[in-house]
């Protein structure tokens, strides 16, 4: 274990994330980075942490978008400690289903177990080489599993497997010994013999990180076979040619999802679309002046061509016959604060698929748009929608999207709209977190900058857009709430300040059993509130 300090040349560093809004400055970050390379050395510096008096916080790959991991609550007067695991890194596999929990007294059996120190691509690489099995995960390659899937973890194989949590049958974290400011190791699964238990092992599938204890390990009895083989085809409409059809061309795109989400499933050549999944690049024309449809296709049964191919030149020729033009491919990757990534046949004007694209393997498709994107300032927000389009959300998206700045200051903004629903929307094979499972489309507001001084100017824009589409938040019926692994502050305050009593709903779902649940959970592991941050589970019992 490496304890790292003020006296450190690595601690400035240290102290911050992917998002270099956080800590916003020196003395408002942690004063202590624990880097940890093994259980042990979470537990023993958690519980050092905490008998002096520290807050404590976890990191695994420094990706969340708010400042839970690098703030202090209270300014500068609080103590605050990172806990570092992502030098905690390990994936243990046996086909023959042996794989144990130090911590389980009942021994239960797994085939798979990840610790959370992983970052995406080493789970990606590893469950390929070892065991040609995958995650549907997400596509940024730094990012740790440890937060990525207790929020859930979805990516561009979900509409075909499901969410990762889906996947999910143990878990080991660490949590607070009763009446005491120290942790203890638990395993829990969701047949754990203590109701507590039970609980927790559901808030670790979905409810995010932060709220209970230091997760460990995930463990897994199964996992899908990854796919053999994929196209990736990057889709560009011109902004001046496509503004006519705006509306049509966002309404034709929630329709084919909303036609084809229960064929998604079928493992039938021609009909099964699950292993469609698509990125659609809303760029700031200050980015851009396309909007690009990123493609990732492949088969139900992981292979591409003939009638694999059906549901995706179907899908491309409907989005095209909706905006009134033929797209190019690409030049350039999916993220504006990416290199830009050289399309083989970019420019070249794109009416189909197999007959004008070549099939990669999977792992490479999977590899070569691995991109996590530069450390620069950024906000973030999120929707999952349900229903079609309404003339305001098009109209606002299109009128907010279109608006070009002398200085490009919103160079690097977007609105990214990702297919949804598929496996997804079936029960998950374990108990998860996630409420929501009737949504269709995904949507992550983004915008970039590297200069503290232009903070103002880009938050506006992204609070504007945001309140324009949904008039206020994201309510249902048109939309199922916000993504916790893309958390929001603003979500959780009213225009005027004050706490927004729905707050909770937006990220849990309206059926108050899962918000009764989490809330009680929080009251009986986590009584002190060790575990806190800005959007984090209250500890209020609730009978």
């Amino acid at each position: 274990m490496n304890v790292i300090d003020h006296l450190a040349h690595t601690y400035e560093t240290l102290q911050k994330g992917f998002n270099l809004r956080w800590p916003p400055s020196i003395e408002q970050g942690a004063q202590r980075i624990y880097v940890c390379t093994t259980p042990d050395e979470v537990l023993a510096a958690a519980n050092t942490a905490l008998s002096e008096g520290y807050r404590i916080t976890v990191r695994s790959g420094g990706h969340c978008y708010e400042g839970f991991v690098s703030n202090k609550l209270n300014g500068e007067t609080e103590n605050l400690a990172i806990i570092d695991v992502g030098e905690m890194k390990g994936l243990k596999y046996d086909e023959s289903q042996s794989i144990t929990s130090p911590w389980d007294s009942r021994n239960k059996k797994y085939r798979f177990m990840i610790l959370t120190g992983n970052q995406n691509w080493d789970g990606y690489l590893s469950l390929y080489k070892q065991a040609g099995r995958t995650i549907p995960g997400g596509s940024c390659y730094s990012v740790g599993v440890g937060g990525h899937i207790s929020g859930g973890g979805y990516g561009l194989l979900s509409r075909l497997q499901g969410l990762t949590v889906d996947w999910v049958t143990g878990v080991d974290i660490l949590v607070p010994v009763e009446n005491s400011r120290q942790l203890e190791f638990r395993h829990v699964r969701a047949d754990s013999p203590s109701n507590n238990d039970k609980a927790l092992f559901t808030a670790c599938c979905g409810a995010g990180g932060g709220n209970f204890g230091i997760i460990i390990g995930y463990y897994f009895d199964q996992l899908p076979q990854a796919p053999q083989k994929a196209y990736w085809i990057p889709l560009a409409y011109p902004w001046k040619e496509l503004i006519p059809n705006f509306s049509n061309f966002l309404r034709a795109y929630w329709q084919w999802f909303a036609d084809n989400d229960a064929a998604a499933t079928s493992t039938v050549e021609g009909i099964g679309n699950g292993g469609l999944f698509t990125l659609l690049k809303l760029n700031h024309v200050d980015t851009s002046d396309h909007v690009v449809l990123a493609i990732q296709y492949t088969g139900p049964n992981g292979q591409v061509g003939g009638a694999n191919d059906i549901p995706l030149n179907d899908f491309i020729n409907k989005m095209n016959a909706a905006a009134g033009l033929t797209p190019t491919l690409h030049d350039g990757f999916i993220e504006p604060n990416i290199a830009p990534l050289r399309h083989p046949h970019a420019g070249r004007k794109f009416k189909g698929a197999a007959a004008q694209h070549t099939a990669m393997d999977w792992l490479y498709v999977t590899q070569m748009i691995n991109g996590s994107g530069n450390n620069q300032r950024g906000k973030y927000k999120s929707d999952y929608q349900v229903e079609q389009f309404s003339e305001q959300a098009c109209n606002a998206l299109l009128a907010h999207l279109t608006e070009a700045t002398p200085d490009k200051r919103f160079s690097q903004s977007l609105v990214q709209i990702d297919s949804y629903g598929g496996a997804i929307n079936k029960k998950g094979m374990g108990t998860t977190a996630v409420p929501q499972r009737s949504s269709l489309l995904k949507a992550q507001y983004q915008t970039y900058w590297t200069h503290a001084a232009d903070d103002t100017v880009q938050l506006a824009w992204i609070r504007n857009i945001f309140t324009a589409v949904h008039g206020g938040k994201p309510q249902r019926p048109a939309y199922d709430g916000c993504y916790i692994n893309y958390p929001d502050v603003d979500m959780k305050y009213t225009d005027t300040g004050a706490l927004d009593p729905n707050w909770l709903n937006l990220y849990y779902g309206w059926n108050t059993e899962l918000i009764t649940k989490l809330s009680n959970l929080k009251a009986a592991v986590d009584p002190h509130n060790l575990f806190r941050n800005e959007l984090s589970i209250p500890a209020t019992r609730t009978e």
